[in-house]
């Protein structure tokens, strides 16, 4: 486990890009910020360095804060690329509800480690994982192991679910009442020690994944979240796509501002300024992780993140998981802004109304979701997602001289739509330095050796043409789930 940063640095001569906590606005501008063990503790023109300041050279350099992924299945980059063109009914069949269930805690263990070495690399330093492969007290502590080993800050979700074992002629999940028990008592095994804490230092803390509001009476899930909140955990989330969830939750009194919905596609269809969906979420300070690549390529339904900046509703973006798209929140911002873009401009279009005189949503609009606007889902906006003296030293320095990113005079709108991992040349994690010079500090190799090894044994034990066969079955008997 990497250990928090006792170091200081002093990042000078670069020009910092942020939102600014507490208001819609962004701030550029040219400034010098030390780093002291863990915390952004100055902010200004031509600090001098101290001794025992390891300064570095931020020339033509723009710094930011790390951006926050509000929804990732992290241990699913032991399947990279596996997913790319499966739709989400697909998907449940040929990963969800028979590949996922077979995966080892080393599968699981190396998926995680690599997801997270991924997300620094490109620049996100804090991750809600949303573990859905907690089959096994083994299999949690592999995940958690890889987390802790990887220097993100990180909230793991571990889901209180169990995998199904039938799935013809019904599906049956015979293993629910054990699996319900110990993953109970895990909870208030990891969390009650140290209040959520899973470094001492709270870089990574307890979440729970809770995607079973189907199962069993209203009176059960009340009592299993009044539970969880009581170990404590730091935050709650659930999938919502074209469900009624968000009602059943604010009727059951379930909402509040740890809880975090991904995805709510359906909301994309609820215009209405006063819905009471929208009100529903606005009023608890519950939150939106939208991940808008997947959404629109399997079906989920079309994006809502920036009506939801719009709203006042919290949200920020996610990746999801690299076995269907890129781990880095580049895309999602880009397609989030030009979605929002393209549907505005299509209404306008369609109602023929005057053509607008600018833009509706912004790059900063994009910006925001992927950095201060994640933090405030996560509930962490007092600690990280912006550049600001006392923060977390949750950093990313960009090479503006850089193929992708020279000549341009304005970052935000540099970083949005040019930037790349290949830009990034420092990333630093409560002031720890976990990527620098363009490359991660911890050796890529032989987790990318175990990766490709643990990856090639599961697709041999679950060929394609077998899941391809499955999924068949399934369509043709009952045809395509619907979420």
């Amino acid at each position: 486990m990497s250990t928090s940063s006792n170091s200081k640095y002093l990042l000078k001569g670069g020009t910092i890009a942020t939102c600014v906590q507490g208001s819609g606005t962004t701030r550029v501008c040219k400034a010098d910020v030390l780093v002291e063990g863990t915390t952004i503790t100055r902010i200004e023109a031509d600090i001098a360095p101290e001794a025992g300041v390891e300064v570095v050279d931020c020339t033509n350099k723009w710094i930011t804060p790390g951006f926050v992924d509000t929804h990732r299945h992290v241990f699913m980059t032991v399947l990279r690329a596996n997913h790319c063109d499966y739709l989400l009914s697909e998907y449940f069949i040929k990963m969800s509800w028979t590949v996922q269930g077979s995966l080892t805690p080393a599968e699981v263990g190396i998926g995680t480690l690599a997801g997270c070495l991924d997300a620094l690399h490109n620049g996100v330093t804090t991750i809600l994982d949303h573990f859905h492969a907690a089959h096994t007290p083994a299999h949690a502590d592999a995940a958690l192991a890889a987390v802790l080993e990887s220097g993100a800050r990180v909230i793991w979700a571990p889901a209180r679910q169990s995998a199904p074992t039938q799935l013809f002629p019904s599906m049956e999940y015979g293993r629910e009442p054990d699996v319900a028990v110990w993953q109970r008592n895990k909870l208030k095994e990891l969390g009650a020690p140290n209040g959520s804490k899973l470094r001492p230092d709270g870089r990574v803390t307890l979440g729970l994944a809770y995607d079973v509001l189907w199962q069993g009476p209203m009176s059960a899930h009340q009592e299993f979240l009044a539970y969880a909140r009581s170990v404590p955990v730091s935050v709650i989330t659930a999938h919502i796509v074209k469900g009624p969830q968000i009602l059943q939750w604010r009727d059951g009194g379930l909402l509040g501002p740890d809880v975090v919905f991904s995805h709510c596609n359906l909301l994309a269809d609820r215009a209405a300024p006063d819905d009471e969906m929208w009100a529903a979420l606005k009023e608890s300070g519950a939150a939106i992780a939208a991940t808008p690549e997947d959404e629109l390529g399997m079906a989920h339904g079309n994006p809502v993140a920036l009506d939801a900046l719009k709203r006042g509703v919290k949200c920020g973006l996610g990746v999801d998981a690299t076995s269907i798209n890129s781990g880095d929140l580049f895309t999602q911002m880009r397609i989030a802004l030009q979605w929002a873009r393209g549907r505005d401009h299509e209404r306008i279009h369609l109602n023929k109304e005057t053509a607008p005189f600018h833009n509706k949503y912004t790059c900063a609009d994009a910006f925001r979701l992927a950095t201060l606007g994640g933090a405030e889902a996560l509930g962490l906006s007092q600690v990280i997602g912006t550049v600001e003296v006392g923060k977390q030293a949750d950093l990313v320095v960009f090479d503006a001289g850089s193929v992708n990113l020279a000549g341009a005079a304005d970052p935000i709108g540099g970083i949005v739509f040019h930037a790349s991992s290949e830009d990034i040349e420092m990333v630093l994690v409560d002031g720890e330095v976990l990527k620098r010079g363009g490359r991660l500090v911890r050796d890529w190799a032989p987790v990318a050796k175990e990766l490709k090894q643990r990856a090639d044994e599961v697709r041999e034990r679950w060929l394609e043409d077998k899941l391809e066969e499955t999924w068949k079955k399934w369509y043709d008997a009952k045809g395509a789930p619907v979420f």
